[in-house]
């Protein structure tokens, strides 16, 4: 809960503007109007007008959408539509960076926002356009590009509770023009901003460090190669695990200051593209390690002890063709991942429920291999009408191996496998007026592949793969060269919904809820003149657990971490050449942490405001975040013990 922040931003160019760079979307359709989907998309002008600093903070201004966590970045739970990936490690939402897929939602807040230069959101099932799985969506992240000639780029920031960050970025063509380079740097550290109320003393420091370098290599020919790497570490002091937090969550009076949570990621892509006039063959070959420790106290029958240790390496290619006929357009893809290891380690201990310490040492062996066919094929019937089909064929073979020795039971080692096979549709209708509109009705089928239950005392059992039938009906327009508009309905059939919950030890348990449904509406309205910017969104959405045949005790109840309302609103005007005033207004609606709907989250708005200035490749930006000093709580595990 971020409370207060005055941040005082310098930018200095070795340029007048870094120039914009040119964007060319992983989409079949060419532009936003031309998509049969919704995709909200957030330019580097967007960003910089609500000051994002991390991944969670893009809550609100993607409609119907929450990401947030228990306080760290490694955590994070990504809501989209009514599909949340709450307190599991598998994300429903797809991420790409620069052509490179996240292996795990694990990785998703380790982004240097500072780095990005564009990001697409689209939602719905993505299955026959992204070789990575996407019930939900796809988070599509592109960051600077090196340049043809040299840039450079430095920024210093300091705020509220100690808050420094550095980021610097630098691009430049090598010897051969044709091959230019790119580098940047960024560390960011603050104090954090809760107190233990006993010891007086924060203990949610955060310290992250992030590299990116980037080799292209582009000549004056239809091929374009280029080699990326990021390295990202993150050090942050632990959450605060409590009892009766719902009673008061913003007092803290038994966490102790050596909690942390440590991350380091490394991603490691090469991107070939062949583009001729009609069609476009790209390859992806990737390679993403993630490895996590944490540990943490949680005030709990006399106290306990909690280690984690998880390691993820993954290797993914992926080839797409896209081929432009005369009346249609085509797309054919394939997918391989291979999730080398997956590796989780935990070490738990009762400090003082018996005379002497009680452990529970467990640990899971969880890798999996993916391959996907994907294909999407639009025929364009004439200058009003079009139609696109897609398939998807994918296939999945997880294995899991564990050891448990849970708190003094006699220790149990089980072992399984199990291959799940999908075929996933698409299938849309799209109507062009002449008022230079895009009306579509599209239908997509989205999928997660099944699961285990790992801690049950004999054996693995199982949970079933999660699929969802998406209906949406949309608009887009653009009303003139200042304005767009776009809205869309949705419908989301739900089937094997999963829902976590938590037992005595606070470990997960993942059941399944046979049917749900979400539905709901968004809007999206976006001006640019030359003075001034505006931006809206807005979502609502309803949920409901269906059927559960197994828990009949949730059945026509709310799901989990959905908020009923999102909405943003932000501006920025240039009121002389030099100097400009932005400001944004989030509200967050409520929502239920517990699938019984006991734990309740009201909704809460922040507003944030900032004075800019701009001149000669100089800037610098005052910017008070939450100015009305609201508090509110924007996650929660909750379990009655």
């Amino acid at each position: 809960m971020k409370i207060y922040i005055l941040l005082l931003s310098l930018s200095i160019l070795n340029a007048i503007e870094l120039p914009s760079i040119a964007i060319e979307s992983s989409k079949l359709g060419d532009t936003l109007k031309d998509s049969s989907n919704s995709i909200n998309t957030l330019d580097k002008n967007k960003l910089e007008m609500s000051n994002i600093k991390e991944i969670k903070e893009l809550s609100s201004l993607i409609s119907n959408t929450n990401i947030s966590g228990v306080g760290n970045r490694t955590d994070k739970t990504i809501t989209m539509r009514g599909i949340s990936n709450y307190v599991t490690y598998e994300s429903n939402v797809a991420m790409y960076i620069d052509g490179t897929p996240v292996p795990f939602s694990y990785g998703f807040g380790m982004v240097d926002m500072n780095n990005v230069e564009n990001i697409e959101v689209l939602k719905g099932a993505q299955g026959t356009l992204f070789g990575k799985g996407a019930e939900s969506g796809v988070i599509n992240i592109y960051t600077k590009a090196p340049t043809k000639t040299f840039q450079s780029r430095a920024s210093i920031d300091y705020g509220s509770y100690d808050t420094q960050k550095f980021y610097g970025f630098v691009s430049a063509p090598m010897s051969n023009e044709d091959i230019t380079y790119s580098l940047s740097l960024t560390k960011e550290s603050s104090d954090g901003f809760s107190t233990n109320e006993l010891t007086h003393s924060n203990f949610d420091d955060k310290d992250f460090k992030s590299l990116s370098a980037k080799l292209r290599y582009n000549p004056s020919t239809p091929l374009d190669v280029s080699l990326n790497y990021t390295k990202s570490q993150s050090d942050d002091g632990g959450s605060a695990f409590k009892i009766n937090t719902k009673s008061n969550p913003f007092s803290i009076d038994n966490e102790p200051t050596n909690d942390y949570v440590k991350m380091d990621t490394d991603m490691l892509s090469l991107i070939l593209k062949y583009k001729e006039s009609d069609y476009t063959f790209t390859s992806a070959t990737t390679y993403a390690k993630n490895s996590s420790t944490k540990y943490n106290y949680v005030a709990i029958r006399g106290g306990l002890d909690m280690d984690f240790d998880i390691e993820i390496e993954e290797i993914t290619q992926e080839f797409r063709l896209k081929q432009n006929f005369e009346n249609s357009d085509f797309l054919i893809g394939l997918f391989y991942s291979d999730k080398l290891k997956f590796d989780y380690k935990e070490n738990q201990t009762f400090l003082t429920l018996y005379p002497v310490p009680v452990l529970s040492k467990n640990s899971l062996e969880n890798p999996d291999e993916n391959i996907a066919l994907f294909s999407q094929y639009r025929y364009y019937i004439d200058e009003k009408y079009s139609v696109m089909a897609g398939l998807r064929y994918q296939t999945t073979k997880r294995s899991f191996s564990r050891t448990m020795n849970n708190f003094a039971a006699a220790s149990t080692s089980v072992e399984g496998e199990t291959t799940w096979t999908h075929v996933l549709p698409t299938l849309s209708f799209s109507y062009y007026a002449e008022d230079d509109s895009h009306t579509y009705l599209t239908y997509a089928k989205g999928y997660r592949p099944g699961g285990y239950n790992y801690r049950t005392s004999d054996a693995l059992t199982p949970f079933k793969p999660e699929t969802t039938n998406s209906l949406e009906l949309g608009h887009k327009r653009v009303l003139n060269s200042s304005t767009t508009f776009s809205s869309a309905l949705f419908y989301n059939l739900i089937d094997n919904l999963r829902i976590n919950t938590f037992d005595n030890n606070l470990a997960t348990i993942t059941l399944s809820a046979e049917k749900a449904y979400s539905y709901g509406a968004e809007i999206e309205v976006n001006y640019k003149a030359d003075n001034l910017n505006i931006f809206m969104t807005c979502g609502v959405i309803k949920t409901e657990i269906s059927e559960s045949k197994d828990s009949p005790q949730y059945e026509r109840n709310n799901i989990i971490d959905v908020p009923n309302i999102t909405t943003s609103i932000g501006a920025k005007y240039m009121f002389t050449q030099n100097y400009h005033i932005q400001s944004d207004v989030k509200y967050m609606g409520e929502r239920y942490y517990n699938a019984s709907n006991s734990a309740k989250e009201s909704g809460y708005a922040t507003a944030n405001i900032g004075i800019g200035y701009k001149k000669d490749g100089w800037s610098a930006l005052v910017y008070v975040d939450n100015i009305f000093d609201k508090r509110y709580v924007d996650f929660m595990i909750f379990h009655t013990i």
